[in-house]
């Protein structure tokens, strides 16, 4: 019984295995259109990631070359006297007298041509995250603390509500008119001025995940997202919706919920900032500050 059953086997695996078996045949290319939908499916995702590497190389180079405009638009979003800035004084000074210039007949051309770079710039990245081109964690390495650090004044350009808590008697009407004049024509290009506010959102997020911020600028931050936070996510929800259609909704919601991540944490935000965590960042940052400086 066993030598029979090992012949009949022996049959049907034969047949199976017969170059001329129509199965057998099937089976082959079968198992060749899977390797060759493996083969498709990594060479897509290795150009993907490529063209994904070229493209914030590109925008590395060209947010580098204007630097000059991001100096004379934080020039303009501070007040004079304020210690932080981008430009080294010679060019302070320059714009200082470039400013003492302006007429009230006539358009401030660098202050605008400035302004449509930096948030043309801005605003073209913007859309590539929102459009799920390239992620957050591809463009931060760009911006970095160095461009969040100037978040603020940016902001009070971008939103002329902003309070900003630096007044100084030393910023010349001159001064304030032009940067009005600069709030007027992002109030003009809104949708601009709103992709420039979502990508700031979004690399401070970025930015607090990895702990690049002091301790005390992601409580402030945090603090201010409690009464801002909601209007923040909606925000970004709603101009991926704009961009993509309904059909990428659960894309709005990802980016919609990463900003979580510069909120307090919760019973519905359990990614967000520990204020345990926050507490121990900042005594260790405190003995690393005054690690020489102590009697």
């Amino acid at each position: 019984m066993w030598h029979f059953m090992t012949i009949q086997q022996q049959q049907t695996m034969n047949e199976i295995f017969n170059p001329n078996n129509s199965n057998f045949l099937t089976a082959i290319a079968t198992v060749l259109l899977v390797l060759v939908g493996f083969v498709q499916i990594f060479v897509l995702f290795s150009q993907k990631t490529q063209a994904k590497i070229a493209l914030t190389e590109q925008y590395r180079q060209l947010w580098n070359s204007l630097k000059k405009y991001w100096g004379n638009v934080v020039f303009i979003s501070r007040e004079n006297g304020e210690y932080y800035q981008v430009l080294d004084e010679i060019s302070i000074n320059t714009l200082k007298t470039e400013t003492e210039k302006n007429r009230l007949d006539t358009p401030t051309i660098w202050a605008l041509e400035s302004i449509q770079k930096v948030c043309g710039t801005l605003g073209e990245i913007s859309i590539r995250v929102l459009q799920g081109h390239l992620n957050i964690a591809d463009i931060y390495p760009i911006f970095g603390t160095q461009f969040l650090r100037q978040s603020r004044p940016l902001r009070q350009l971008l939103e002329s509500e902003y309070q900003n808590s630096y007044q100084t008697e030393e910023t010349t009407e001159k001064h304030k008119r032009i940067r009005t004049e600069i709030q007027d024509w992002l109030i003009y290009h809104d949708g601009l001025r709103r992709r420039c506010l979502i990508l700031i959102d979004l690399l401070w997020a970025e930015a607090v995940r990895l702990e690049d911020l002091p301790p005390d600028e992601i409580q402030s931050g945090a603090d201010a997202k409690q009464k801002t936070g909601g209007l923040n996510r909606k925000r970004v929800f709603e101009e991926t919706i704009r961009l993509n259609g309904v059909i990428n909704i659960f894309h709005a919601i990802k980016l919609s919920n990463f900003l979580r991540k510069a909120e307090y944490s919760s019973w519905i935000n359990w990614t967000g900032i520990k204020k345990a965590r926050l507490t121990i960042l900042r005594k260790e940052w405190l003995n690393r500050l005054l690690r020489d400086r102590r009697e």
